[in-house]
């Protein structure tokens, strides 16, 4: 109730013997201004795609030169770029870790890790009639020790991102973590991905409930099946676009085997066209499934996103991340288009060594391999560029225009508290490729 809309001086005295003065009726009564709507931030992105290139061009080429040294220092500058051009109101986000603590992270690592690899070279010599198995505990264990490093790589992007001069922290098990993911990985596969929504729910729960901005705990309000209800549709198309797969590739199957018994060939040929040319049009059918169903879960997870009485509001839209990914490919195809000239100029320019390779003298096969590395190189630098400008830059532009940070006002009441995590956790999930910007 709205104490405003009422006097806190007493009503005049009524003379003696007088009747009392009726009950007001509700249309005499001023209606109270109903509850106080919490203020909000809209949160912005100030960031300029022509910097960020430069900066995503220079650090990629740097990398190549260094042979991938420079890493730690170029993720170091895209965080700093995208958090500082990241704005709530009037407050910019702040990334405050450096590219040293990344590499010492990755070398610590490295240090962890290469025990495990020895332990299983020599498992294999030990066991040589077990060495077609022998790689699967050291998968099982790589696997589950993923998603123990993306949770502690989670932690130390945490406290490295401040707002206000206030630091996010987070508490949790790392191996608890780690252990419902592997759980529910296990339900996601055998039911063909149904599972998924409540496996990204509780996934997701358990990481926001450990998750704090000073003082102010986090939380998610999100469920599997407000996911799944969202985004059934593209389950119910891969499957029956798999099915067809399946269905396709089997009776072209019995038919080639046909074909094959009464000597034809030319059949034979004909339909593993067929099937390879169904498989790709199938294929490109199911390529918008996936940001699509990005910018679902994006949206979803946005929404239930809680810092106690803090909630987030999202707008964002399947089509802007459907056209950040299909601005990728179109450049991609482009990238890969120049890599194919480039190798076939270069095939031109020194015929000799690319067409008489084997009998080439060592100059010549060193510099056919030479330029084949370079290009490669070029191409994988030039789809990288692209991937961060586009894919990573541009969905992250997009998440920000469109979220509204609602109850902003309980921002200011936050004190400080947490500590700051080690970076074993980005070193771990970079030497496994597990990590994310």
């Amino acid at each position: 109730m709205d104490m405003r809309n009422f006097s806190s001086e007493p009503s005049p005295p009524q003379p003696w013997g007088a009747p009392p003065s009726p009950e007001p009726g509700p249309e005499s009564v001023q209606a109270p201004a109903g509850p106080t709507t919490a203020s909000s931030g809209q949160v912005t992105f100030t960031g300029l795609r022509g910097d960020f290139f430069s900066l995503v061009v220079a650090g990629g080429l740097l990398q190549l030169v260094t042979v991938g040294f420079y890493r730690f220092w170029l993720v170091t500058d895209i965080r700093r770029h995208l958090w500082r051009h990241t704005r709530i109101g009037a407050d910019a986000l702040e990334y405050t870790g450096t590219a040293r603590e990344l590499l010492i992270g990755f070398l610590v690592a490295l240090a962890i890790l290469a025990p495990v690899y020895v332990l299983y070279f020599l498992a294999g010599l030990v066991a040589e009639e077990y060495a077609a198995f022998a790689s699967v505990p050291l998968v099982l264990v790589l696997y589950v020790f993923g998603h123990y490093a993306t949770y502690r790589a989670r932690r130390y992007r945490m406290t490295r991102t401040s707002l206000r001069g206030l630091r996010f922290w987070m508490t949790g098990s790392a191996f608890a973590y780690a252990g419902r993911a592997a759980w529910w990985d296990f339900l996601t596969v055998i039911t063909l991905g149904l599972a998924y929504p409540w496996r990204a729910a509780a996934l997701e729960r358990y990481r926001m409930r450990n998750t704090r901005y000073g003082t102010l705990e986090g939380g998610f309000v999100g469920t599997g099946w407000r996911l799944f209800v969202r985004g059934a549709w593209m389950w119910v198309l891969a499957m029956v676009v798999l099915a067809g797969m399946i269905a396709a590739a089997a009776g072209m199957a019995s038919a080639g085997a046909l074909a094959s018994l009464a000597g034809d060939k030319d059949e034979v040929e004909t339909i593993l066209g067929l099937v390879s040319l169904g498989v790709v049009l199938l294929v490109v059918l199911l390529l918008p499934l996936w940001p699509i169903f990005r910018a679902t879960e994006l949206r979803w997870r946005i929404e239930g996103t809680r810092f106690g009485p803090v909630s987030l509001h999202s707008s964002l839209r399947r089509r802007t991340v459907l056209g950040c990914y299909a601005a990728a490919l179109g450049v991609s195809m482009l990238v890969g288009s120049a890599g194919s000239v480039l190798f076939g100029t270069a095939t031109m320019v020194m015929k000799n060594p690319f067409e008489h390779i084997e009998t080439a003298g060592l100059g010549g096969q060193i510099g056919a391999f030479a330029v084949i590395a370079v290009i490669y190189l070029l191409m994988l630098f030039g789809f990288g560029v692209v991937k961060r400008v586009f894919v990573d830059r541009g969905v992250w532009a997009a998440v920000a225009a469109t979220t509204t940070v609602v109850g902003v006002e309980a921002l200011d009441h936050v004190a400080a508290a947490g500590e700051a995590a080690g970076s074993l956790g980005e070193g771990l999930a970079d030497a496994l490729d597990v990590g994310a910007i």
